[in-house]
């Protein structure tokens, strides 16, 4: 009597691919028999019964139970202001397999026949089926690894090295050309908040032992002045450190605010002294880019591939429709009195209007790379409107309405702008 664990998804999953628990047992030959997989996802149990499979194993995929990881992290972390946050936006999972089979035509489990898997954690990424099964997230190299094990490698961010090119880089000397093997540019407005998240020094991926980042920023006229934050040792280390999170950061001396005309600063990850990720370089925007637009800008941030949260600017002309969905009855005219009806009674009456309002966006030129680093904006389905009331920074939970998305790749030198129907996910009440 014996189970035999064959395979199981690494402790660092993605749920966007398949997670499976493939097990033996010497006793498939009993009378009903049945593998008995408990799985415990944070705290609450499923027990599943399944017959062995046609080679007698079993083969069960985790990842169904994972498909809607939506909402886990307060929303408004984007705004954080000090320190890392502890990404909540991962599940988990604990598992076992045992072996059942009918004794006096009861379902009964072999006593002392489970055998216990490897504790996990999954998080809201996804793979694709050319990444092949069971991509290798620890020494799977910059597309498919989430360690940070070198200075090459990618934070929980779709932004390549090739997203952005900026045009200042190279003339500049901030350490990167536009399109350097370890630098990746993200142009930023100052009052842009935002997290970049990055696997911290967790137990589920041990090649991952990052311990602290660096802010490096460069003033008007390119002077450096850094500072290091040590890291608080989160799976999930979701960092605040766009220009408005810096500038709110209780006792940060690499604020934005106490550099005027700042040029950028850049984000790096570091093991000890050893660099273990690329540099993430945020530059002004307001100041050397797209300072000459005079419309609202609308920026988005959206839950991505690599299971972080990305960010863009909508620079251009933004309009929000309101769509009223009117619904109408005739009352008879009549109040029940002497006079029958009054000559201010409103016969054609509207019951409660249903009102939900749609943003239309529309982008400055983008690059084709930034077309591609767009797709998973389309794809997502955690897509947060980053915005103002009264004063206050808000997030506003949107919908992207837009069913199709064309990636632009052109060689005839045009630039193309996108524009998108962005639609509130709740209804405007009246």
């Amino acid at each position: 009597m014996a189970v035999t664990l064959l395979d199981q998804p690494y402790k660092w999953a993605l749920r966007g691919q398949k997670l499976m628990v493939i097990a033996s047992s010497t006793e498939t030959a009993q009378t009903g028999f049945r593998y008995g997989v408990e799985v415990t996802i944070d705290a609450t149990t499923y027990n599943f019964y399944i017959p062995a499979a046609p080679d007698d194993n079993l083969y069960f995929d985790l990842a169904p139970l994972l498909e809607d990881m939506r909402n886990y992290e307060p929303l408004s972390w984007h705004f954080s202001t000090t320190d890392t946050e502890d990404d909540l936006s991962k599940r988990t999972i604990t598992f076992s397999v045992s072996e059942w089979w009918l004794v006096g035509g009861v379902l009964t489990e072999a006593e002392g026949s489970a055998v216990a898997g490897e504790g996990m954690i999954a998080i809201n990424g996804y793979f694709q089926v050319i990444d092949g099964y069971k991509p290798n997230v620890e020494t799977g190299g910059q597309k498919v690894g989430q360690s940070l094990i070198g200075n090459t490698y990618y934070a929980m961010s779709d932004r390549k090295t090739d997203t952005h090119p900026w045009y200042l880089a190279a003339s500049w000397n901030l350490g990167a050309g536009p399109t350097t093997p370890n630098n990746t540019w993200i142009p930023a407005y100052e009052s842009d908040y935002g997290l970049l998240c990055i696997p911290g020094n967790s137990t589920y991926l041990s090649n991952n032992v990052v311990t602290k980042i660096n802010i490096t920023i460069f003033s008007s006229v390119g002077a450096p002045t850094s500072q290091d934050v040590t890291l608080n040792g989160y799976d999930i280390e979701a960092l605040p450190v766009y220009p408005a999170n810096l500038n709110d950061w209780v006792g940060l001396t690499v604020k934005p605010s106490l550099f005027p005309n700042w040029r950028a600063y850049k984000v790096t990850v570091f093991a000890g002294a050893s660099q273990k990720s690329i540099a993430y370089t945020f530059y002004n925007v307001g100041k050397y880019g797209q300072s000459d637009c005079l419309n609202d800008k609308i920026r988005l941030g959206w839950v991505n591939s690599r299971g972080g949260w990305d960010y863009f600017n909508f620079t251009k002309k933004s309009e929000i429709t309101d769509e009223i969905d009117r619904k109408k009855y005739r009352k008879v005219l009549f109040n029940g009195t002497t006079s029958v009806f009054s000559a201010n009674d409103r016969g054609l009456q509207d019951r409660r209007n249903l009102v939900e309002q749609v943003l239309q966006v529309n982008s400055d030129y983008i690059t084709e790379n930034e077309f591609i680093f767009l797709r998973s904006l389309l794809a997502s389905n955690q897509v947060t409107w980053l915005s103002t009331d009264a004063g206050k920074a808000i997030a506003i939970p949107v919908n992207i309405d837009d069913t199709t998305y064309t990636e632009k790749k052109t060689r005839d030198g045009k630039l193309y702008n996108l524009t998108l129907r962005v639609r509130m996910s709740n209804q405007y009440w009246t």
